[in-house]
C-alpha cells in the first residue's frame, strides 16, 4: 500500500482535475437556448451504443433516475434524443439518438480527443497507454467499492 502522503497527493490532483474540468466544461457547452448541463451530454455518449430505457440510461451512468429524466427532457427538447415505444413493453419507451444527436456526439468526441491529444502530445505512446490502463483500473476499483453489484458504466 502506498504511503498516506502519496495517496493524499492523488486526491489533491483529482480535486484539481475536477475543478479544472468543471470550469472548462462550463464554457464548452452552449445551445441555442443557453446552457445545457454537461451531465445531460454524457447521456448522448451512452445512447450512441443503441436505444435503451431511461432507467437503463440512469443505471449505466450511475445517476439518479429523476436527474436522468430531467436530462433526457433537455436532450429531447434540443432534438438530440427521441422517445419511441419499447417493443417489449408498450407501457414503456426507449431513448435513441437522432441524427442531430449522433452529429453532436461526433462533434464533442472530436473536440475532446483534440484537447486531450494536445495536452499529452509530448507523451510517448507507452506513457499514454500506461496512464490509460492505470486510470481505467482506478475508476473500476472505485465502481467496485461504491457499488459492487453495478455493471461497469459506459458514461463516456
Amino acid at each position: 500500500m502506498p504511503a498516506p502522503e502519496r495517496i493524499d497527493e492523488v486526491f489533491l490532483a483529482l480535486g484539481r482535475f475536477i475543478r479544472l474540468r468543471d470550469r472548462g466544461v462550463q464554457t464548452s457547452f452552449r445551445s441555442a437556448d443557453g446552457d445545457v448541463e454537461t451531465a445531460a451530454y454524457r447521456g448522448l455518449f451512452v445512447l450512441k451504443h443503441g436505444p435503451m430505457r431511461a432507467s437503463e440510461l440512469a443505471a449505466s451512468m450511475a445517476a439518479d433516475p429523476s436527474t436522468t429524466s430531467r436530462h433526457v427532457a433537455t436532450l429531447v427538447a434540443e432534438g438530440f434524443v427521441r422517445r419511441e415505444p419499447d417493443p417489449d413493453d408498450g407501457r414503456a419507451y426507449r431513448l435513441l439518438l437522432t441524427d442531430a444527436g449522433r452529429a453532436r456526439v461526433a462533434e464533442l468526441g472530436a473536440r475532446r480527443r483534440e484537447v486531450v491529444g494536445d495536452m499529452v502530445a509530448d507523451w510517448s505512446d507507452e506513457e499514454f497507454d500506461t496512464f490509460s490502463a492505470l486510470l481505467t483500473r482506478f475508476v473500476d476499483a472505485i465502481e467496485d467499492r461504491i457499488n459492487p453489484c453495478m455493471e461497469k458504466g459506459d458514461a463516456r
